[in-house]
């Protein structure tokens, strides 16, 4: 395997993890009253960034809606959020091939380059996937590790 088909393989493996913690969560988690960001904005936001720092640069891009923190808003539903997950995965297969991993991150004082902004990117996936596998804890739901996965 070559850098950039590692780099897919990571991000499809990470984004297999969070699939299972948007699949398996409970319908009183994903939009629980009592959280200030909710389950699924969580899921959202995640897969906001993750599509935002795949492309070749901050501009020039169909941007996502993008609620606020902290905003009351109707709940999006899981399967929407499951559609955004399969825009993501496409686009790690077409804009990993055509990144010039050494090349500048396309974001104004944004990290060193390309590479180092994709390990940052794939660094936030799994920081936010973590964050909703302990909101599952209680709830007993059973999610598994993924450690590498190339498309199918």
């Amino acid at each position: 395997m070559n850098t950039k088909q590692v780099i897919q393989s990571q991000y499809l493996a990470a984004l297999a993890m969070l699939k299972q913690a948007i699949v398996k969560c409970p319908p009183q988690v994903w939009d629980d009253p009592a959280d200030k960001d909710k389950f699924w904005f969580i899921a959202y936001h995640t897969l906001y960034y993750a599509y935002r720092y795949l492309k070749i640069a901050n501009q020039n891009y169909v941007r996502w809606k993008k609620p606020q923190y902290g905003k009351p808003e109707t709940a999006m539903p899981k399967d929407q959020v499951l559609e955004h997950l399969k825009t993501v995965e496409r686009e790690v297969m077409e804009q990993v091939a055509m990144m010039d991993l050494d090349g500048k991150s396309g974001y104004a004082g944004f990290l060193a380059n390309k590479l180092e902004l994709q390990l940052y990117n794939l660094r936030h996936i799994q920081h936010h996937a973590g964050e909703l596998y302990e909101r599952l804890r209680p709830y007993n739901v059973k999610i598994g590790w993924v450690s590498q996965r190339n498309k199918e």
